[in-house]
């Protein structure tokens, strides 16, 4: 293989990796010394790729672009279910990104929540216990949608197992 090809085999890997790769593991793929591994990687991030070098591997940066997903909850009773609902989220690698209510006549309502961290959390529950906005689930009956930004599928999993386990997601 010409190295072109081999540059270009070695992107594929990394694309279609879940998780760094070692340059030990690409040298044996490629059956090529770490030496050439490392120039390919030069010369890759010198047309233009991204390449984050990790202390567990090389990987594309592009590969640590956020999933997104939508759960439904169960409307909340209390604040302390909000808080509940957002800390589980936030707890298991999920950020809230927002809060989605299907109304009858005006159809989707969709407000931005970006509850990432605690001190995110902190904050939103602050302007909750003020009162400054009434919850937008008061517009549907039983439930309400988040967008969830996560950056690995099995996180999905165990924030979704988590809600169900309290009795927080509406299924």
């Amino acid at each position: 293989m010409n190295p072109n090809e081999r540059r270009e085999k070695l992107l594929e890997i990394l694309k279609n990796a879940d998780e760094p790769v070692k340059g030990s593991v690409l040298s044996a793929k490629l059956d090529v010394s770490r030496q050439v591994i490392v120039k390919d990687i030069a010369l890759l991030r010198a047309s233009g790729v991204e390449i984050l070098a990790t202390s567990t591997g090389y990987m594309i940066l592009n590969s640590l672009i956020k999933r997104e997903f939508e759960i439904m909850c169960k409307n909340h009773k209390s604040n302390d279910e909000i808080f509940e609902e957002l800390k589980t989220i936030i707890d298991l690698g999920g950020k809230a990104k927002d809060v989605i209510v299907k109304h009858p006549t005006y159809g989707i309502v969709r407000a931005d929540l970006n509850v990432a961290t605690n001190r995110d959390l902190k904050k939103f529950m602050e302007k909750v216990s003020r009162n400054e906005f009434k919850q937008l689930s008061i517009l549907s009956p039983e439930y309400h949608i988040h967008t969830i930004e996560i950056s690995d599928v099995e996180v999905l999993e165990e924030i979704k197992q988590e809600l169900r386990a309290k009795n927080i997601l509406f299924e």
